[in-house]
């Protein structure tokens, strides 16, 4: 069964690392930003 695009699309962006170790994770600022609800 073919998978939804999204979900190949991101499998195959993510190919290139699979099986190697991540030394470092950026974060940008804004995720802490909480959302203002009006």
């Amino acid at each position: 069964m073919p998978e939804l695009p999204e979900v190949e699309t991101m499998r195959r962006g993510l190919l290139p690392v699979v099986g190697r170790t991540i030394a470092r994770v950026e974060v940008p600022r804004t995720a802490y930003r909480p959302i203002q609800i009006f």
